[in-house]
Order: C-alpha cells, then structure tokens, then sequence
C-alpha cells in the first residue's frame, strides 16, 4: 500500500484536536495556553525548515554538508541541555557538555551507521540525520537529568562528600556515590522505555518505517538498533559529560563552587 500524503488543509484540520486541551488547561487556570500557542508555532514553523532543508540535504547527500548538519544539531542540543539545567554559570558548561555530547554522537553514528549498517555511502543523508536526531534527542534529556542530580546530591549531601576527603579519598572517590546516582537517575527513563517498548507502544521511527510501506520485521530490526544506540549515546554523553564538567566546578582543594547551584 502506498503512504497516504496528507494536504495542508488536512494538516490545519489536525490542529483543531488542540482546542479540547486548550479548554481544560483554561478551565483550571493553568496559565499554559499562552506557553501552549508558542509552542504550537515553534514547532511547526521548526519542523518545516528541517524538512525543507532536509529535501536539499538528502538531494544532495554530500557528506561534509551532512557533517556541518550534525555540528548544528549539537551545538543546539548543547544549548538547550544547559538552558534547561537548573544550573548557574552556563558558560563555564558549554565546552564540556558539548564535547561530552559531541563524542558520544561520533562514538554512537561511527559504530552502527559503519561498522553495523555498512552505509553504502559515508554519512548517506537518509540514514546519519534521523538516526543522530533520535539519539541526540535522548542524550539532551539525559543529560539534564543527569547534570542536574549529580550536582544538587553532591550539595545536598556536602559533609558525607568532605567527610570522604577526610578520610583520605581522592575527588573521584569521593563523588562515586553522588555520580552512582546520577547514571541511575538518567538511564532509568531508557531503561523503562526499552522494558515496555512494542507493548505498551511503538516507537516513532518504526512507525514511520511501517507507515512508508517497509515490513514490519525489518522496521523492528532498525528499532532495536536504535534503541540500543540510544541507550549507549545517552549513558557515554551522561558520564562524560559530569566528568568533564567536575574540572571547572571545583576549588583547588576539591571543595564544589556552589556558585554553580541556583538558589
């Protein structure tokens, strides 16, 4: 069966659903339909940039313009990954969590879009961007999760954390339980996915593959893949990401800026 395209004014028919949303979040004084409507706008005028461009870029299908895509892609997701932590002193943030970010992204694509798929043609548009954008999409998530519990559980709990220097521990001895729990807290979200994933609900990209006409077998091959690629990028970008980090956040003497924490 071929996919059936869907016409602008079928899309703007979809949009009415929001109107019942709408009305309960304004019937309980929310305040979000302002935050509601912006977001609507964003995301429709973002999503039709992307796919204008992405046409060109998959026209095209060269590897250095699909390499400079995949930059943009990080550096967007560096930025919304320190806007969105709960953290002072974003500047100081950026080098490492794009580093940490751009690594695991290099790691994850080199692996399964070379090593596993054989790409025919090296960073083929079709396949690099949407698998990148799924992955990065994770690893930002887990990122703020785990940022942000690293640093808020080592302030928390600061005299069990110098009660461990004390004590003849190195810094990264002395933050093992803290980063213990912040792994924890950001790959649990994953975990949960994968554990229920086909049950409880079918991922977007097998989907999508399903509605495109591709079998179903072949679709749930791929989602594994990305799943499992998902899984590995989220936990190397989280792991670097704090270590990284640690080397900017702390005094000589291995005591926490809390400067970096918000009130």
């Amino acid at each position: 069966m071929d996919i059936i395209d869907l016409s602008w004014w079928q899309l703007g028919i979809g949009f009415l659903i929001l109107i019942i949303p709408a009305w309960i979040l304004w019937r309980y004084k929310t305040g979000l339909n302002k935050k509601l409507g912006i977001a609507t706008v964003r995301m429709t005028l973002q999503l039709l940039f992307v796919g204008y461009y992405l046409e060109y870029l998959f026209e095209l299908d060269n590897a250095w313009l699909n390499a400079a895509w995949i930059m943009i892609m990080v550096l967007v997701a560096d930025f919304a990954t320190i806007d969105r932590s709960e953290l002072n002193r974003k500047k100081s943030l950026l080098i490492p969590i794009f580093a940490a970010t751009f690594f695991g992204i290099i790691v994850i694509d080199m692996f399964f879009l070379e090593a596993v798929i054989q790409l025919p043609k090296f960073l083929a548009a079709q396949y690099t961007i949407p698998i990148t954008g799924m992955v990065l999409g994770n690893c930002l998530r887990s990122n703020v999760i785990g940022i942000n519990a690293f640093y808020y559980s080592l302030n928390e709990h600061q005299e069990r954390y110098r009660f461990y220097l004390c004590c003849g521990a190195t810094r990264s001895e002395a933050v093992f339980p803290f980063f213990q729990d912040a792994l924890k807290k950001s790959a649990n979200p994953t975990l949960a996915s994968m554990a229920t994933i086909g049950l409880v609900s079918l991922p977007g990209m097998m989907t999508g593959q399903i509605l495109s006409g591709s079998s179903p077998l072949i679709a749930i091959k791929y989602q594994i893949m990305i799943m499992l690629a998902i899984f590995s990028g989220t936990v190397l970008s989280v792991y670097l990401g704090i270590k990284l980090s640690n080397r900017f956040v702390f005094y000589d003497n291995d005591v926490l800026d809390s400067s970096i924490l918000k009130d």
